[in-house]
């Protein structure tokens, strides 16, 4: 499968970026950050302004895409990992814009370039245990729908 994927960059991204790479997908990562791995290429974009990510969208992968001379094929999945992933790395104006807006822009880029599959990985601080008062535990793992909150 070739795949957009936001936020390959940090700390769960990179590894499932191999994970990915290992099962022979071709891999375009989108994010602020370069990841240091020879077979994706980054490109640099604010995922919180809908042009740049329409225009990620609508790019080639890996240069070995440019030899086919077919045009830019689509996407066959996102991953949107991209995010600022707890609380005050930035000001909270700016996390919520990037998390929503960039969220909101990803998915809707992804459906009108129609793209099938778009896969979401939200933050191990939705669940309250990072922030929380005193020691939580979770009943269990992994976190599902399901789990008591």
């Amino acid at each position: 499968m070739r795949i957009l994927f936001t936020g390959g960059s940090g700390k769960a991204g990179r590894h499932s970026i191999d994970y990915l790479l290992e099962r022979g997908h071709s891999i375009l990562n989108v994010d602020k950050v370069h990841l240091d791995n020879p077979k994706v290429l980054t490109r640099f974009a604010d995922i919180a302004d809908a042009g740049q990510v329409y225009d990620v969208m609508h790019s080639y992968a890996n240069y070995d895409e440019l030899n086919a001379g077919t045009g830019v094929p689509a996407f066959d999945a996102v991953v949107h990992f991209a995010a600022i992933p707890r609380l005050l790395m930035t000001s909270d104006n700016e996390c919520f814009r990037i998390n929503t807006l960039g969220t909101y822009n990803v998915i809707d880029a992804a459906i009108k370039m129609g793209v099938k599959k778009v896969i979401f990985a939200s933050s191990e601080t939705t669940y309250g245990i990072c922030f929380a008062d005193g020691e939580v535990k979770p009943e269990y793992l992994p976190i599902d729908e399901d789990h008591p909150t």
